[in-house]
C-alpha cells in the first residue's frame, strides 16, 4: 500500500513537469507588438459624443498610453491607419495594392 501511495506523487509531478515544459515552450509575443502598426494613430472620442458615429478627441503617440487613459475615463479607443493605393503594373496582370501613410513629423514623410 505504501508503494502506490509513494507513486502517486511521483506521477503528479511528472505530468505537471510536462505542463509546465509545455508552456514555456510556446513563442512569446515581443513585448509592444500591436504599437508597431506602421502609421497607426490611437485617439480617445471626442467627450459627449454619441458612439454610433466615431468622432476622434485626444491624439495619443502610442497604443498603450491610449489604453490606459481609456481605462481610466471607462471609455474606448480608437486606431486608425491611413493608406495610399499604388497600382502595381510590372506583371500581366495590373494590381491595386496600397502602402501605410507615415505619421508627420517623424521624418518618413515620402516627397
Amino acid at each position: 500500500m505504501s508503494t502506490m501511495t509513494a507513486s502517486l506523487p511521483d506521477e503528479r509531478t511528472s505530468q505537471t513537469a510536462i505542463r509546465q515544459t509545455g508552456k514555456s515552450a510556446r513563442k512569446p509575443r515581443p513585448a509592444g507588438e500591436e504599437e508597431t502598426l506602421s502609421g497607426a494613430r490611437f485617439f480617445l472620442p471626442k467627450s459627449g459624443t454619441a458612439s454610433h458615429a466615431p468622432e476622434l478627441g485626444r491624439e495619443f503617440s502610442n497604443e498603450g498610453e491610449v489604453r490606459v487613459e481609456a481605462l481610466k475615463l471607462g471609455v474606448t479607443y480608437f486606431s486608425l491607419q491611413e493608406w495610399r493605393p499604388v497600382a502595381d503594373f510590372t506583371g500581366k496582370n495590373p494590381e491595386l495594392k496600397r502602402e501605410p501613410v507615415p505619421k508627420k513629423g517623424t521624418g518618413q514623410e515620402r516627397v
